[in-house]
């Protein structure tokens, strides 16, 4: 459900991912996501769904029926849970009784999860820590790259690492005259520290934000807070 038309990194990941392993010639790669309604495009799977945010599109499915059928066609050998949320146990029973491996895919906390919600974030995060060990109860394995075992009962079985290959460092050059974020704009994102940063800076540094998001009238607010003001600029959304 994270995947939408105006979302960040999860979307740009799986699209990438995809392109390289269908160029590979070597195995297949289908993304399963809400959409307007039933959809089966080549490695693109899209299921009915209510819009839920308008400001990136995210969708909540209706049910989980179409997402079985989907998985029954499609008779995978691996599967990756990259959401917790829509049927996990269900649906990792029936990639089971088809013969394929389910990996969670541990992408969030829940206290990353209860700081996108407004409101006590103690309220939330024992009711995310529940929904996680109920969606990772039945997986083969868990893919992260925090350890998991606290949130979700399960060790990380492939551990990942943070990391920027060396191909993407930027090359020495003279600071620049702002400060530039670009993806989904939304509490847990933590963009009001950005703003924070520059307006500490001597002299202080405009800020360039790129995305569309539910907290944008919270970060406008926080904007003037700071003293920055008309000092921040917001851009919509580039593809």
């Amino acid at each position: 459900m994270f995947y939408g038309p105006r979302s960040g990194g999860i979307r740009t990941y799986l699209n990438e991912k995809a392109r390289v392993a269908n160029a590979s010639g070597l195995l297949g790669h289908h993304v399963i996501v809400p959409g307007r309604r039933e959809l089966h495009e080549g490695g693109r799977h899209e299921v009915r769904s209510l819009r839920v945010m308008a400001s990136n599109g995210c969708r909540i499915p209706l049910g989980v029926g179409a997402l079985k059928d989907t998985l029954r066609r499609l008779r995978p050998d691996f599967v990756l849970l990259l959401d917790p949320f829509w049927g996990p146990q269900g649906f990792t029973e029936l990639a089971h009784e088809l013969g394929a491996k389910v990996i969670a895919v541990h992408h969030a906390t829940p206290a990353l999860g209860a700081a996108a919600i407004p409101g006590p974030n103690g309220l939330y995060k024992p009711v995310l820590r529940r929904v996680y060990r109920h969606a990772y109860k039945s997986v083969d394995a868990v893919l992260s790259v925090v350890d998991p075992l606290r949130d979700t009962g399960r060790e990380a079985t492939i551990p990942l690492r943070f990391g920027l290959d060396a191909a993407f460092r930027p090359e020495p050059a003279e600071r620049g005259e702002h400060l530039l974020y670009v993806g989904r704009l939304s509490l847990e994102k933590r963009i009001d520290d950005l703003f924070a940063v520059a307006a500490a800076l001597d002299p202080p540094r405009s800020v360039l934000v790129v995305g569309d998001g539910p907290a944008r009238h919270a970060l406008m607010t926080f904007a003037q807070y700071s003293g920055l003001g008309s000092s921040v600029s917001l851009l919509p959304f580039l593809r």
